[in-house]
C-alpha cells in the first residue's frame, strides 16, 4: 500500500474552483435564462444605476462564491484527521 502525498496548493485550489466555476456557469444560464437582471434590479434595488451585462457578471460571480464555499468545504471535510498515536509536539524541550 502506497502513502499518497498531501496535495499541493495548486491541486487544491484547482479541485474547488474549477467544479465551482462549471456548476456556476450552469446555474447562471438556467437563472438568467428565466429571470431578467434588468427586471430583477428594479424589484430589488431600483437605486442601482447598473446595465443588465454587469448585472450578469454580479450574478455569475455570486454563483460562483456560493459553489466555491460548497467544494472548499466538502475538500475540508475530506480531508483525513491527524493520527492518534501520533506524540503531540513537546514545547517544554525548546523552553530551555
Amino acid at each position: 500500500m502506497s502513502i499518497q502525498p498531501h496535495p499541493s496548493l495548486v491541486q487544491r485550489l484547482g479541485s474547488v474552483l474549477w467544479p465551482s466555476f462549471l456548476s456556476a456557469g450552469v446555474a447562471a444560464g438556467i437563472f438568467f435564462a428565466n429571470i431578467d437582471p434588468e427586471t430583477l434590479r428594479a424589484a430589488t434595488v431600483p437605486s442601482w444605476e447598473i446595465s443588465r451585462m454587469a448585472g450578469y457578471a454580479v450574478g455569475f460571480f455570486m454563483f460562483w462564491g456560493a459553489t466555491a464555499f460548497s467544494s472548499a468545504l466538502t475538500l475540508l471535510l475530506l480531508q483525513k484527521p491527524a493520527p492518534a498515536d501520533a506524540a503531540p509536539p513537546d514545547n517544554d524541550r525548546n523552553a530551555a
